[in-house]
């Protein structure tokens, strides 16, 4: 008995599951259906297991795919999008131990006091602020990068609306892994907060080594 060919539309399938990708993963599932159905109509072909595993190995990677960038959307995403502004908005309500809790380095409540009292006496309460540069836009070193892709710190800037003044300038240095050692770890935190003001003079918090102030002033 001669034995029956192997189902084209399903090892496209299984290709398509190996892809990795998340456009490739889906059509893997459409493609293992369509194998499914071409073998079960025809009878002349095999392979109904190499679809079965097409259609299974590309619901899970999918699925992870889209765990992923969930993930991505709620924590990072969020983060770089939201994080500053909503520090100082805790800050400024009296939730300190929250506007410390969004840096590298934890630092004494006298130095956080100072910097928010002398925002809300400059520039009044925060009212709403937004995302001035995305991260895609700034130039970002390839040994920068994790896995060759993601920034692992950048330098971002925001445009906050207060009570008292409007389109004032944030400027934050964003750190997703930190690297020590050798070693990358998970950070998801700022090391450091610069309001730009020419006319007064630029808030820095913390008042650490690093940041662009002191950069400026070759400290």
């Amino acid at each position: 008995m001669q034995k029956k060919r192997i189902n084209p539309w399903s090892l496209v399938a299984v290709l398509s599951a190996i892809g990795f990708c998340p456009l490739f993963t889906i059509a893997a599932i459409l493609f293992g259906i369509r194998a499914l159905v071409d073998i079960k109509a025809k009878g002349d072909t095999r392979g109904v297991r190499l679809s079965w595993f097409a259609i299974l190995f590309g619901s899970l990677v999918t699925g992870l795919w889209g765990g992923g960038m969930y993930w991505w959307d709620v924590n990072v995403r969020a983060q770089i999008e939201l994080g500053p502004i909503d520090a100082i908005s805790h800050g400024q309500n009296g939730k300190v131990e929250s506007f410390e809790s969004e840096f590298l380095v934890p630092y004494n409540g006298e130095e956080t006091g100072r910097f928010l009292a002398a925002i809300n006496k400059r520039y009044g309460a925060l009212i709403t602020g937004k995302l001035d540069q995305e991260v895609g836009e700034a130039d970002i070193e390839s040994d920068k990068l994790f896995l060759g892709m993601v920034p692992m710190e950048s330098q971002l800037e925001y445009v906050l609306q207060f009570t008292n003044k409007e389109d004032v300038h944030l400027t934050v240095k964003y750190v997703l892994f930190e690297t020590t050692e050798g070693r990358s770890a998970y950070k998801n935190k700022f090391a450091w907060f610069q309001i730009d003001d020419e006319e007064l003079g630029n808030l820095v918090y913390p008042p650490i080594e690093g940041t662009m102030e002191q950069n400026q002033n070759g400290e």
